[in-house]
């Protein structure tokens, strides 16, 4: 692992002999445990062993006698930083075969694997410099550092780690010395610790030794047993219980919140007899039962053989990076459509463990890119100082083009940008990648939007449509949206609707509408809650994904699929919906809220097709909140005026501290009648709060204790591509498949706990009989995972059923009070019905006080108490506005800081869409003769259809679609959009029927789009 501190002038005295003193290489007799490195030091004339004299005199900032380090940004008092200690350890396993058992090349490994990371750090050492009265950046490519290594841990276990310090010092092309540019080192630590461990797994691995990969790109030594090593982890558990004080886990809490742990635990280091240190270790190894000389692991008691993936340290290098390259890719955009290069490299570096170091990986990276499979976007410019945070900056061209559009020349913009970014006042940001899979996604499903513009005969004719309208009791945003869903021309439409609109009374009248002409109403909502709902108006409903997977869609040219809450939908599932659609002749009405939370996977089409020119009827005319001040800063929220908002809010309760501002919350709840509180709902932004809330309301309830104890499952948050590799399970976890799977002797439904995550991709699982097995993860792709925990189930426990389960006719969300336990079962009742849940397997409930937002949207209640921690990622713009959106009467916020409210509540949870990225594709000279060809086809077919009707035709959207997409037009979509909006009939316009030159223009489009699709 990689930990950092910051040192300050006060550290200086201290310092030279802590690290100095405390560096020795005394059990093992390799290598050198104190030494200098970087292109910063060589220019000093630094090499070879650190001497502590002129390591003081550095830290102190002094270059040689008489010429101190000019550090202009820095603070003269105490606090100024003079360095950043980086603190590389080694494995606690890999520390006990150096350390006890004396394996000196592992000491050299570990010591290479230190120098890898520091020369990563060093190239992105950077220093500020004015030029002509303007701040620029520049990459000095230098570092100055000591490395001082030691061999224990302040509790005198065995602890191999190197404490890099790297000097508050670079050196700028003019040869002066300066302070190096902010934090830059520090914010890379989680980056450099991953090289540092896949540089060591490497060399380990070529030694000879199994390595037993684990979650976050961490590794074991595969012939010790994590038992084994908890007797030999005295420091992990003292920060673990400095964790726990603060209801954390290593999990849970955050690389800040470790980080404050691991100081704070520290007891001071003290000297002691070198010999009885050792002596020690080897006694308490023998008592452990290690063998020091075995290299295999079998897993965890030689458990059942089975056929397995290999790891990637059993490739050669460029196999273990292109699969370390492919997983990390199809990890990343499973949820975001986009990702960073650091991000992608990091998560790379981690997979690829023991087989691909970081020079493997990019390079995997770059050939990837070249052969078209990650699209890389064009480089991108920000200003070096004054820039917004996350500001992405923009091109080169457009750049040059603001100038131009302020008066400037060409020549002379781009002169201006050209200067600035050789000077670095424009600097680059960092690379951004997505997909070829994402592109063309997110293009078919415009295509396929675009193609069906016109394309339908309307359901009914406007003049019905308005009469039937009128009497009925819908407000005029409602019955804008059913009026176009009945007589659009559009395979495809949406309806924006604010929360508490009335979106489903106002499906209720249009489903009445669509039926009475002839045509059928499907509805399909991401969650089985939002099914039930929307059956309970009469309307044939399923889930989504379930409606994707069923073999009989049973859906025609007279069918008309509505997607609620549409704007949690991701691409994957959006692309796969309007091809059924498309090829059965359906139509498609999209109904959400793109203000609202996003879909956890990745994409943003409800929101993309409406910028792109969808016709969308808006409903803002909000009649949930009762409230007059309320119902404004709900108002306020859905504009994006979250900040504006607050100031509509009753009641706003400050408490700083985490753990008392929870135990608000729950009083205040627990103060209300049972009547109120049945119309409360309790609003958490993280999972910690929540757990913290519902325990602090059974206990205020009088429900703690007077209950019996049950095994409960909580789902982990995992990805499809984690699920496939052994190493991202944890020992214990929970599995249920969601199909049977003969081969291996798993069956649906059944529970199986994970007994041991290896060798090799490789699952020890056991059954609730006993039994064992071993499967391959990667043969089993539909495996749902989970965390046991004990839950206590007493009568009067408020809970919710977290998996769905057709048997009882229950869904994920829907919400229970307990009324009987007993050993053996469980019974639950709402307003409607009963049920019992046997306690023979572990339960699928929750206690449903307090909910996270996620789990909210879509519920109402007369009151909501918001738990927001500004500090938190979890508030932001569109989680605050869902919160305070579920209230009708009264929302209540209480915060850690009533002053930070604002910033926190404004702040946008980014969902990356990949035509968001200015890009320019790879292409073969055969794949660039063919879109020639494509271009000269589409040119042909907007001459032959300019004049239509005597009205001048707007360019064809195939010939848009043949100019491929490049620069600012393929990704930035604002200005497409608007394009795109002016050459298509808004909503309420009349349209004419296709004629015989529309057809050909479509079907250039069409023919276009399967060209696109066969590359």
């Amino acid at each position: 692992m990689l930990s950092h501190k910051v040192m300050t002038r006060q550290n200086i005295g201290a310092a030279a002999s802590y690290y100095g003193d405390g560096a020795d290489d005394y059990y093992a007799k390799e290598g050198d445990s104190m030494e200098w490195q970087g292109e910063g030091a060589k220019d000093l004339g630094l090499t070879g062993p650190v001497d502590s004299e002129r390591f003081k005199e550095l830290l102190a900032g002094e270059i040689k006698p008489g010429q101190q380090i000019i550090r202009t940004d820095t603070r003269k008092d105490s606090n100024a930083r003079i360095g950043i200690d980086l603190t590389f350890s080694a494995p606690k396993s890999v520390s006990l075969q150096a350390l006890v058992a004396g394996d000196g090349e592992i000491i050299k490994a570990h010591d290479r694997a230190v120098t890898k990371a520091i020369e990563a750090a060093e190239e992105r050492a950077q220093a500020r410099r004015k030029v002509d009265g303007k701040t620029m950046v520049e990459n000095t490519g230098n570092l100055v550092v000591a490395k001082f290594r030691h061999e224990t841990s302040r509790e005198k276990d065995p602890q191999l780690h190197t404490h890099a310090v790297v000097l508050n010092m670079t050196k700028r092309s003019d040869g002066q010395w300066r302070a190096l540019k902010n934090d830059e080192i520090i914010k890379m630590t989680k980056y450099l610790g991953a090289v540092y461990r896949a540089e060591l797994a490497s060399e380990l691995a070529k030694q000879g030794y199994s390595i037993r990969h684990e979650r976050d790109g961490m590794f074991e030594l595969g012939h010790m047993t994590r038992q084994q090593l908890e007797g030999f982890s005295q420091r992990s558990a003292q920060i673990e219980e400095r964790l726990a004080k603060q209801g954390l886990t290593r999990e849970t809490a955050s690389a800040a919140e470790k980080q404050a742990a691991t100081m704070q635990s520290r007891a001071p280091k003290t000297s002691a007899e070198r010999e009885a240190v050792f002596k020690d270790w080897q006694e308490r190894a023998k008592e452990l039962g290690i063998d020091f000389k075995s290299k295999e692991w079998a897993g965890r008691d030689k458990g059942p053989e089975v056929s397995r993936q290999s790891t990637p340290g059993e490739f050669a290098a460029d196999v273990a990076a292109q699969r370390a390259v492919r997983y990390a890719v199809n990890h990343l955009t499973e949820r975001q459509a986009v990702m960073t290069e650091s991000k992608l490299i990091d998560t790379a570096i981690k997979h690829g463990m023991a087989g691909a170091t970081l020079k493997d990986i990019e390079g995997e990276i770059k050939r990837q890119t070249e052969r078209g499979y990650l699209v890389r976007e064009q480089t991108m410019y920000r200003p070096a100082e004054n820039a917004l945070a996350g500001d992405r900056g923009q091109s080169r061209e457009a750049w040059v083009a603001e100038l131009e559009a302020k008066g400037m020349s060409p020549a002379a913009a781009r002169e201006r940008v050209d200067t600035a970014i050789e000077r670095k006042s424009l600097v680059e940001t960092e690379p951004q990648y997505t997909t070829q899979t994402a592109l063309e996604r997110e293009k078919r499903i415009h295509s396929i939007e675009r193609d069906g513009r016109g394309a339908m005969q309307p359901i009914m004719q406007p003049e019905a449509a308005k009469a039937t309208l009128e009497a009925t009791n819908l407000n005029n945003g409602q019955r804008s949206a059913a009026e176009l869903i009945t007589t659009t021309h559009d395979r495809v439409i949406g309806v924006q609707g604010y929360a508490g609109t009335g979106k489903s009374h106002m499906l209720d009248t249009a489903k009445q509408m669509i039926e009475a002409s002839g045509y059928e109403v499907r509805a399909l909502a991401p969650y089985g809650s939002q099914v039930k709902a929307l059956r309970e108006l009469g309307v044939e409903s399923n889930t989504l994904a379930s409606f994707l997977k069923a073999k009989e869609k049973n859906i025609s040219e007279r069918t008309v699929l509505v997607v609620d809450e549409a704007g949690v939908v991701p691409a994957r599932q959006m692309d796969q919906l309007l091809r059924l659609a498309e090829k059965a002749g359906a139509r498609v009405v999209l109904m959400g809220d793109t203000a609202q939370t996003k879909a956890i996977e990745a994409g943003r089409p409800f929101d993309q097709l409406q910028a792109a020119g969808m016709a969308t009827a808006k409903m803002d005319e909000i009649q949930r909140q009762k409230d007059p001040l309320l119902k404004e800063a709900v108002e306020l929220s859905a504009r994006g005026k979250a900040a504006e908002s607050l100031s509509k809010i009753s009641s706003i309760v400050e408490v700083e501290n985490d753990k008392e501002r929870r135990l608000t919350v729950a009083k205040d709840y627990v103060s209300m009648t049972p009547t109120e509180r049945e119309k409360t709902i309790i609003v958490s932004g993280t999972n910690e709060a929540r757990r913290e809330i519902n325990q602090a309301v059974r206990e205020g309830i009088g429900t703690l204790n007077k209950g019996i104890e049950f095994d409960t499952l909580i789902r982990r948050d995992t990805t499809q591509a984690e699920r496939r590799f052994s190493k991202y399970y944890h020992v214990g976890d929970v599995i249920q498949p969601e199909r049977d799977y003969p081969k291996s002797g798993l069956k649906r439904g059944e529970i199986y706990k994970v007994e041991d995550t290896g060798p090799g991709n490789r699952l020890v699982l056991s059954t609730e009989a006993g039994e064992r097995l071993a499967i391959n993860p990667m043969q089993h792709k539909q495996l749902s995972v989970y965390q046991p925990e004990r839950a206590e189930l007493a009568p009067g426990d408020k809970v919710r059923i977290t998996r769905n389960d057709a048997r009882l006719d229950v869904a994920n969300g829907d919400r229970f009070t307990v009324e009987r336990v007993t050993n053996g079962m469980v019974t639950l009742r709402s307003a409607h019905r009963s049920i019992e849940l046997s306690t023979d397997k572990p339960l699928h409930v929750d206690y449903a006080y307090a909910t996270t937002v996620h789990s909210s949207q879509g519920l109402t209640a007369d009151r909501v108490l918001i738990d927001a921690q500004t500090k938190s990622m979890t508030t932001a713009k569109d989680v605050y506005y869902v919160a305070i959106s579920r209230a009708r009467h009264d929302a209540r916020i209480y915060t850690n800081s009533v002053a930070e409210l604002p910033k926190a509540i404004s702040r946008e949870n980014v969902k990356h869409a990949a035509l968001d990225l200015s890009y320019k594709l790879h292409r073969s000279p055969v794949e660039k003769a063919k879109l020639q060809e494509l271009k000269e086809q589409a040119r042909k077919h907007v001459e032959a259809g300019k004049q239509v009707g005597g009205k001048t035709k707007a360019p064809d959207e195939a010939q848009k679609r043949a100019k491929g997409p490049s620069g600012a037009q393929a990704a930035k979509g604002k200005g497409a959009a608007q394009e795109k909006a002016s050459s298509t009939p808004q909503k309420g316009s009349q349209r004419e029927e296709p004629g015989k030159q529309d057809r050909a223009r479509e079907n250039a489009g069409k023919q276009q789009r399967q060209a696109e699709r066969g590359r």
